[in-house]
């Protein structure tokens, strides 16, 4: 990837609405909201990095069957075990197949070539690494 890229913001509200902070959770609902679009990304990396934390944490909700993230955090490992055999996948593998999919229906990588000036062969060979980046902070986080 040309520029280095980090979340340390999105991360740090995903860890207060986990502890159960309210506000920080209205904070990233908003966030969450403009990272669904990515309107204000810097470049195509960070723009599908914020893509990508907007659907992955949608992709929680859905594998958890709940958007409480205080709750979801609760979960303890025997109930990760029956999502895990439940919805045949981890939920790091469920984050990231979902993320790889929504960037090939939506054709991000071409997308973001015309947006950037960006070779599209370049971008789709970073797709699966910053969805993996993605997917295992939103984890490492929540479990």
């Amino acid at each position: 990837m040309a520029n280095a890229i980090e979340f340390g913001s999105f991360y740090k509200l995903l860890q207060a609405a986990r502890d159960g902070n309210k506000e920080k959770n209205k904070e990233l609902e908003w966030m969450l909201a403009e990272y669904e679009h990515a309107k204000d990304a810097k470049n195509p990396y960070d723009e599908l990095g914020q893509i990508f934390c907007h659907h992955g944490v949608m992709e929680l909700y859905d594998y958890t069957g709940t958007d409480d993230i205080k709750y979801i955090h609760s979960l303890n490992e025997s109930v990760w075990d029956y999502l895990k055999i439940r919805m045949k996948i981890s939920l790091s593998e469920y984050m990231v197949r979902s993320m790889l999919n929504h960037a090939k229906e939506h054709k991000l990588a071409s997308k973001m070539s015309d947006k950037w000036s960006l070779a599209t062969d370049e971008i789709e060979s970073n797709l699966e690494g910053l969805a993996k980046y993605v997917a295992e902070g939103i984890v490492e986080l929540i479990i």
